[in-house]
């Protein structure tokens, strides 16, 4: 039923914002290359990417010495690191905000602080908020301009200054996570991608190609914490789109956020939801929470079990490890081998953790 209505809403939001889709289906820019809305590239309903003039997506490198504000590097060009406190031997972490946000978000400067806390890291946080605050399609469309950007400058740091992309992980929330696989897929070998709340709208039932997915770095891992319907502002999706796919609480609502709030009708039908929207997006970013609070409380690890649907875990019917362990949601998902569904119940505010309880 939601699923339905996502799609039907979608559709008619086409003869609300007619900008351009019905015009061009192509376009080239000096800087970053050539775009098609075609196949599969049509989830956005024939809106394209834009220019990087109008998406603006900036590159901040944080290190320990850079903590709060980081250094700026420019990726459209070939970056002057030098005297910049880079160090590719490393671990380096991207990390991508999402819809109608910044590199001041939970994201951008919580996680950022978090991994500098635990650990001596190049983290470069990238921002496209200037492109990601449009009309919803618009900023879909977008993402393709962003990741381009990123993936040219990985290949700089890795050509250049020697960058190993097996010490590469990219953290991205909402249409960051797709920002992020499309960098893997442009980009083979990067170690690691972990998508945060996955955006669902535009890109659920979309190809591979256009979404994060397994075959995006050597290890892929997401959260799913925000997947009800869009009428209930649920931004996620339950699509498996890694190794390995979390769903915590059932991957919808999160306890302790507030209840879902019915968007109006002119809200679904545009897709345009205003900034005061991320108010109600508790439940979306609480994907960004979960793993922060991973990477600083080593002494509860959010273990969960692999179980084919909520209904499972609920009855108490996969919540075994069988022979082996489960994985842990969060920073160390990578030390498990193997791939699934996997289910845990969380505290309703922190410490979220439960330690598989």
């Amino acid at each position: 039923m939601g699923k339905s209505v996502a799609l039907i809403v979608i559709f008619i939001s086409l003869f609300w914002n007619i900008k351009g889709f019905l015009f061009d289906d192509s376009v080239c820019y000096q800087d970053i290359g050539c775009f098609t809305n075609s196949a599969p590239f049509d989830n956005t309903f024939g809106f394209l990417p834009e220019p990087t003039s109008e998406v603006k997506p900036r590159i901040f490198l944080h290190t320990r010495k850079y903590r709060l504000y980081g250094k700026e590097v420019h990726p459209l060009n070939d970056p002057y690191m030098e005297g910049l406190d880079f160090d590719q031997s490393r671990p380096t972490k991207f990390v991508i905000h999402g819809f109608l946000s910044s590199r001041n978000s939970h994201i951008g400067y919580n996680l950022t602080q978090a991994f500098l806390e635990t650990g001596d890291y190049n983290i470069f946080v990238v921002d496209w908020s200037a492109g990601s605050k449009k009309f919803y399609n618009q900023a879909a469309a977008n993402t393709r301009t962003t990741g381009t950007v990123v993936a040219n400058f990985i290949k700089i740091l890795r050509d250049k200054f020697d960058l190993d992309l097996k010490k590469v992980h990219l953290l991205g929330h909402s249409l960051g996570a797709h920002i992020a696989g499309y960098v893997g897929s442009r980009l083979p070998g990067i170690a690691r991608i972990t998508g945060l709340d996955p955006a669902g709208p535009l890109f659920e039932n979309a190809a591979d190609a256009v979404r994060l997915d397994i075959s995006d770095a050597i290890f892929v891992d997401a959260i799913h914490s925000d997947a009800g319907p869009l009428y209930d502002a649920g931004f996620g999706t339950m699509v498996p789109m890694g190794d390995l796919d979390f769903y915590p609480n059932g991957g919808g609502y999160q306890p302790g956020c507030p209840p879902p709030i019915r968007k109006t009708l002119q809200d679904i039908l545009t897709l345009h939801f205003s900034a005061g929207f991320t108010t109600v997006s508790c439940s979306h970013d609480r994907a960004i929470w979960y793993f922060i609070e991973s990477v600083l409380n080593n002494e509860c690890q959010f273990v969960a079990y692999p179980c084919a649907s909520i209904d499972d875990y609920n009855a108490s019917t996969c919540k075994t490890c069988g022979d082996g362990f489960c994985p842990e949601m969060g920073i160390n998902a990578d030390k498990f081998n193997g791939t699934g569904t996997f289910y845990l119940t969380t505290n309703p505010e922190p410490l979220f953790c439960r330690n598989g309880q």
